[in-house]
């Protein structure tokens, strides 16, 4: 369990090309939630590449929050809607689910991308950029990519070592960090929006990895690992 998280100071929201549209499904960083002392402020990363790809396939806005108007000092709220309510009776079963604590002290911000408020409705996500992790921290992982590979994880249980390696010539990413099991066979990725920061930690620090659990719909399977990231050598195990 996470019992004493950093808190998030700076998520992403991503966008991936919906399923049975055909195609590569891409997943694209479109805005950004910024920790602020009223809770985040919100905008849409318009001016970069991402963006503009998402609009070319097929990005509309999200829901409540208009594209041409912003920064929002309300979308938190908006986005909260993702998950349950504090004071629903399912709440603590929530938590749990990722690996959450209900006793330590969550910021909204922060529950977004620590669970990464993924719905089975639509194909938005939060993404933790990890700005100002500078000391040891666990984090839960949801495997990308674990549909096309659930093939090799026959066996394989919560609690089992996994490798993180990085696969340099890969193709689409060249910081694509690759789930290993024991064996070799490969599981998925780690997020590419978060792969160059992890290799980052590789070198400076260490990390350890294992599986978390499994779940998801029967068309879309979810694997997590649950990570003991230290990054810097030098630091103290918290």
């Amino acid at each position: 369990m996470i019992t004493n998280p950093i808190q998030t100071q700076r998520a992403l929201l991503t966008w991936q090309t919906p399923l049975g549209t055909g195609g590569e499904r891409r997943r694209h960083a479109v805005g950004e939630l910024v920790a602020a002392d009223d809770g985040a402020r919100f905008r849409y990363l318009s001016d970069t590449a991402p963006f503009r790809a998402a609009m070319a396939d097929g990005f509309e806005g999200y829901t409540g929050i208009d594209l041409e108007t912003g920064p929002y000092e309300d979308a938190l709220a908006i986005l909260l809607r993702r998950q349950p309510s504090s004071d629903r009776p399912e709440y603590d079963h929530f938590l749990h689910t990722f690996g959450l604590t209900p006793d330590a002290a969550w910021s909204g911000l922060s529950l977004l991308a620590y669970t990464g408020a993924r719905l089975a409705g639509d194909s938005f996500s939060i993404t933790e950029t990890f700005d100002g992790f500078d000391r040891p921290f666990r984090y839960i992982f949801d495997v990308a990519g674990f549909r096309r590979f659930m093939a090799a994880a026959a066996g394989l249980e919560a609690g089992d070592d996994v490798s993180l390696v990085h696969q340099p010539d890969n193709a689409h990413d060249q910081n694509a960090v690759q789930v290993l099991r024991e064996d070799g066979q490969c599981l998925g990725y780690i997020n590419r929006l978060q792969s160059e920061r992890l290799l980052g930690w590789q070198r400076s620090g260490s990390i350890s990895a294992k599986v978390f659990r499994f779940n998801g719909r029967p068309t879309y399977p979810r694997l997590f690992l649950i990570a003991d990231i230290n990054p810097n050598k030098l630091a103290k195990a918290a």
